[in-house]
């Protein structure tokens, strides 16, 4: 008896069809527990400092580092910016954020509070960094802002930022 064509279906091409899914599905729960924190370190950066918030974001690493899990979380964290709408303001709790996963999975981070001069008023930016590169955006440095506060392990203000 023969098969139609249409249903001659290669393994590798069912396998791909489950690998999209199983990564959609992981995206998809990484996104459910980031949004609660994101949505609510939106809230908090305006009324607690953030040495404070540094402190209470780190989290011991959990298992020695893990690259892919760092990435998967990255691009959660990136999509979850995006959906958000808000990417051009939300450079301290997505930042925040970053800092608290990267610190879980053993990646020692460093959180970075930097300002600069534009127009008459003084803006801030916040970025996260992992040994001394920038992680998801342009180094804060590289777009004009200087460092003035760094955060490393545990949430301890670093010397000469």
């Amino acid at each position: 008896m023969r098969v139609p064509p249409t249903f001659h279906v290669s393994g590798a091409a069912v396998y791909g069809r489950i690998s999209v899914a199983r990564r959609r599905f992981r995206l998809a729960l990484i996104l459910l527990r980031l949004t609660p924190p994101y949505l609510m370190l939106g809230l908090i950066k305006h009324v607690v400092p953030v040495h404070r918030l540094a402190r209470w974001m780190w989290r011991s690493p959990s298992a020695p580092r893990d690259l892919d899990s760092e990435t998967r979380h990255i691009s959660a964290l990136i999509k979850l910016s995006q959906i958000a709408g808000v990417t051009d303001r939300d450079c301290v709790q997505r930042s925040l954020l970053l800092y608290r996963v990267l610190s879980h999975s053993g990646a020692d981070p460093t959180l970075v509070i930097g300002f600069r001069r534009a127009g008459g008023k003084i803006l801030g930016h916040a970025w996260v960094m992992v040994a001394g590169r920038t992680v998801v955006q342009p180094e804060g440095e590289a777009l004009g802002y200087s460092p003035a506060f760094a955060f490393g392990r545990q949430g301890q203000l670093l010397p000469n930022a």
